[in-house]
C-alpha cells in the first residue's frame, strides 16, 4: 500500500514562493515517491510563528491524521517554525516530507535533526522580531507618524484633515463641558465607543505612544492641548462617573446619580426607579417623586444665575499652572527615559527605580489636578435668554454640579405636596 500523503502548502504576506509554485513542487515530490495526495491543505497569508488554531488548514490537517501517513511541504520552515509544532506533528504519529530532503519522525535520528532545524528556525523568527520591535521603539522615540489604520483628522502621514480635526476638538470642548458620550456620539453620527475610543487617544494631544508608554513628541500638529486631553480623561477614568447600573444608556431625569440622600452619614447618590420617575436611596430605601425636585431645583440654579458672583461660581479661579507644569516636565523626563532603553543605551532594570519614583509623583498630581476638572459651564447669551429650562439635560446636570450640591431628605408623615424643606441645598463657590 503506498503512503498517503497530505500535501500542506502556506504562504504568507513576505513570501516570494507562491501557492501555485509549491503545490507543483509538493505534488512532483509524492510522484516521485510513489505516494497517492489525499488532501491539500492551505494556509494563505498565515505566518507559522504564531500559533494555527483548530479552524487554520493545519489545524483541519492534525484533525484528519488518522488518514494520513506523511505530510509534504516545500521546506522545513514552511511547515514547522517550533519545536512545539514539531512535537506535535511527532504526537499524531505523522512522518514529514520535504521537498529539499524527507525527515522521518518516526525515527530518533529523524527527529534529532527535524529539531535541531526546527531550533534554528525558531532562532532566526525571534531574532527578526527583536530587531523590529527595537526599531520600532527607535522610530516611535524620534516621534515619527505610527503606522496602521488611519486616525479620525488626519492622513496616514500624520497631516490634518480640517473638517474632521473640527470634530475632534468639538468632542474633547463637548464632553468638557459636561456632554455625555451618548449625547455627543448622537450630535456627531458616533457611536459612544467611538467617541470614548477619540477621547482616550493621546495622539490628538501630540504624544507618541510605544507598548501603553508616551516616549516622546509626535512630529504631527496635536489638536488639543495636552491640559484639555489630561483633564478629559482624569475624568473619563473617574469611578464616580459609572452611574449606569439598569443597563440604560438613556438619563431621564436632572438627580439620577447627581443628587445625594440626606438620610444616609455616607450620603450616596440617588437612583431612579418606576415608570412615574421616582429618586430612590439604594442604602435606606427613602423613596421621593422626581418631578417637583427637579423643577424645584432648576428654579435655584436660574435665581443663583442672576446673582452678580455667578460667573465666579462658574469659573472657579483654580491656579493649576504649577502643577500642570511640573506634570509636563515630568513626563518628557519619563520619555527621554523610554527614549534611552528603546536605542540600547540604557535596560530596563537600570531606569527602574527612576520611573517608578517619577508615576507615583504624576499619580500624586494627577489627583490633585482631579478636582480642579469640573465641567467648565460657559453659557452663551441665547442660553441665557432662554434660561436653565431650555438647556438639554447634560447642560442642565453639569451646571447643577458646578453650582450646588443637593441631598434629599424624607417627606414628614402626613405631609402632602411639595416641601422645599425636604430639599437641602449646599451652595458652591
Amino acid at each position: 500500500m503506498p503512503k498517503r500523503a497530505a500535501l500542506y502548502l502556506r504562504q504568507s504576506k513576505s513570501d516570494d514562493e507562491g501557492i501555485e509554485r509549491q503545490t507543483e513542487r509538493t505534488t512532483a515530490l509524492a510522484t516521485a515517491r510513489g505516494w497517492q495526495v489525499v488532501e491539500t491543505f492551505i494556509d494563505d497569508d498565515v505566518t507559522a510563528s504564531k500559533p494555527r488554531g483548530p479552524k487554520t488548514a493545519w489545524g483541519r490537517m492534525l484533525a484528519a491524521s488518522e488518514s494520513i501517513d506523511v505530510v509534504i511541504g516545500v521546506d522545513l520552515d514552511r511547515v514547522v517554525r517550533s519545536t512545539r509544532d514539531l512535537n506535535t506533528l511527532i504526537d499524531h504519529g505523522l512522518m514529514l516530507a520535504t521537498v529539499d530532503g524527507e525527515i522521518d519522525l518516526t525515527t530518533a535520528d529523524g527527529e534529532f535533526r527535524a529539531s535541531m532545524l526546527a531550533a534554528i528556525a525558531r532562532f532566526e523568527v525571534r531574532r527578526k522580531g527583536e530587531r523590529q520591535s527595537r526599531a520600532n521603539a527607535q522610530r516611535a522615540a524620534k516621534g515619527g507618524v505610527p503606522k496602521g489604520v488611519r486616525l479620525k483628522g488626519y492622513t496616514t502621514d500624520g497631516k490634518l484633515l480640517p473638517k474632521e480635526a473640527d470634530t475632534v476638538r468639538a468632542l474633547f470642548d463637548g464632553f468638557s463641558t459636561g456632554l455625555t458620550l451618548r449625547t455627543l456620539a448622537r450630535d456627531y453620527d458616533l457611536t459612544p465607543s467611538t467617541v470614548r475610543t477619540i477621547l482616550t487617544n493621546p495622539r490628538y494631544a501630540g504624544r507618541r505612544m510605544y507598548k501603553g508608554e508616551v516616549v516622546g513628541t509626535g512630529d504631527w500638529e496635536a489638536i488639543v492641548t495636552e491640559e484639555l486631553f489630561d483633564s478629559v480623561n482624569r475624568r473619563l477614568a473617574d469611578p464616580a462617573r459609572k452611574t449606569n447600573r439598569t443597563g440604560s444608556t438613556a438619563r431621564k431625569h436632572l438627580g439620577t446619580s447627581l443628587f445625594r440622600c440626606g438620610e444616609c452619614d455616607d450620603h450616596p447618590t440617588v437612583r431612579t426607579a418606576g415608570s412615574g420617575g421616582r429618586y430612590t436611596c439604594p442604602a435606606c430605601r427613602m423613596n421621593r417623586t422626581a418631578a417637583p425636585i427637579d423643577d424645584f431645583v432648576l428654579r435655584l440654579a436660574e435665581a443663583r444665575l442672576t446673582q452678580p458672583d455667578a460667573l465666579a461660581a462658574l469659573t472657579p479661579d483654580l491656579d493649576t499652572d504649577p502643577l500642570h507644569n511640573e506634570h509636563a516636565a515630568l513626563t518628557e523626563r519619563k520619555a527621554t527615559l523610554a527614549g534611552l532603553v528603546a536605542d540600547g543605551t540604557m535596560t530596563r532594570a537600570d531606569v527602574r527605580d527612576a520611573v517608578e519614583r517619577l508615576n507615583a509623583r504624576l499619580t500624586e498630581i494627577d489627583r490633585a489636578l482631579a478636582g480642579a476638572d469640573r465641567p467648565a459651564v460657559m453659557l452663551t447669551e441665547d442660553e441665557q435668554r432662554a434660561g436653565v429650562a431650555a438647556l438639554n439635560l447634560d447642560r442642565q446636570r453639569a451646571l447643577i454640579d458646578v453650582l450646588m450640591g443637593v441631598h434629599l431628605v424624607r417627606v414628614p408623615r402626613g405631609k402632602r405636596g411639595f416641601d422645599p424643606d425636604t430639599v437641602q441645598v449646599l451652595w458652591k463657590g
